[in-house]
């Protein structure tokens, strides 16, 4: 089977879309596939093969409204998706929308529905048709949780078409190993427990409501988070402002090496989001697998708190409640049987829903099963 990839960009540039991406491109190739991606290079545009994908890079002639725009990008990726048995579509994606419309009805069209576009004003109504027009195209869709599915509006007009496939990963390579953490995040800490949070510094994420929390998290814990992001001299200022400075450190951007050691010292992870834009929480997965207990917030009609199932895997809050994400984390750290039933519960609700192993597989008899339906 030839299968296509098209997303905005593909790992080393990081991301929840692109790890996604990456997860099936190289899954599907270990299973004999022929695949390939069509990407924006932020570096450089050789084609490469990575782990047995055939990568292609194309240039951003400009980035509008968090949107890469190409040329190149779209006669190359029609090019590719013309040729193949399937084509991924990952969105949202402005140019891989449009592109879906110009393909033929030879290729299978599998649009994965990572988000709504949320929070774009005038742009999200200018896309909405151009939605409709792909989702009209598309062959299957896929959707990352039930709620998602539930209270996405677009999807409602082609719900008979829409798969749920929840995202997996694989698991780390450092599962069940505690390599040192950086002396920087060791000093800072100096023996306590470790609140951890991970992801860019903008507003969907919700660090804000975090840092407020702060002043009120038990003495023997403290909060780092991992990010980089146009928030964060924000952030610091309100740091400084509430004067937690000893309670929660900004991090910045850590290497794989370094958040590796993070989660294996991190006692809760915590993912503060605010808006359905954290539609499902990739990031969550990461400190499922290791048995770490989550807190997430209860976003209406984002995947998030399904992700988390609250009692078993972690405790789910309302969002932008600082007082109850500190009394959340304080629960968790301060009753240990309550630490114990949510760490093993946390490992087995990894394991049931999430393995990288039934993502691979449920995505590729989607594929099998649209392209057995050809006229």
């Amino acid at each position: 089977m030839k299968i296509v990839h098209l997303g905005k960009f593909y790992p080393p540039d990081t991301g929840g879309i692109e790890s996604v991406t990456q997860v099936l491109a190289q899954g599907h190739a270990g299973l004999g596939h022929d695949v390939a991606v069509g990407c924006f290079a932020r570096n450089a545009l050789v084609p490469a093969i990575m782990d047995g994908v055939m990568v292609h890079r194309f240039p951003m002639d400009l980035f509008w409204a968090s949107q890469p725009v190409g040329w190149r990008y779209v006669r190359e990726g029609l090019r590719m998706a013309r040729a193949a048995d399937v084509v991924h579509v990952h969105v949202p994606n402005l140019l891989a929308s449009l592109m879906t419309l110009f393909v033929s009805k030879r290729p299978r069209v599998i649009v994965h529905w990572h988000s709504d576009v949320v929070n774009k004003g005038w742009f999200g109504k200018v896309v909405r048709p151009l939605e409709r027009a792909m989702l009209r195209r598309a062959d299957a869709v896929i959707a990352t949780s039930p709620p998602y599915l539930n209270q996405s509006k677009l999807l409602q007009y082609v719900r008979d078409k829409v798969r749920v496939v929840p995202i997996g990963i694989p698991l780390p390579d450092s599962l069940g190993l505690r390599p040192a953490l950086a002396n920087t995040f060791d000093q800072f800490l100096s023996g306590r427990k470790l609140i951890l949070s991970v992801g860019r510094l903008v507003p969907y994420k919700g660090f804000q409501h975090l840092v407020d929390a702060a002043a009120a998290m038990p003495d023997d814990a403290a909060v780092i988070i991992a990010g980089n992001g146009p928030l964060r001299s924000a952030l610091q200022a309100q740091i400084d402002g509430a004067g937690v400075g000893r309670k929660i450190l900004l991090a910045g951007r850590v290497s794989d090496e370094e958040l590796s050691a993070l989660l294996a010292h991190a006692h809760v992870f915590c993912l503060p989001s605010v808006e359905r834009s954290e539609a499902f929480g990739v990031v969550l997965l990461e400190a499922m697998c290791r048995g770490i207990p989550l807190i997430a917030t209860r976003i209406e009609g984002s995947g998030t708190s399904w992700v988390n199932q609250d009692g078993v895997s972690g405790l789910n809050v309302a969002t932008g409640d600082a007082p109850a994400l500190a009394v959340a984390c304080s629960r968790i750290l301060q009753d240990s049987q309550l630490h114990q039933l949510l760490s093993e519960g946390a490992r087995q609700r990894f394991h049931a829903t999430f393995s990288v192993a039934r993502f691979i597989a449920d995505t590729e008899k989607l594929y099998i099963e649209t392209l057995a339906q050809r006229d």
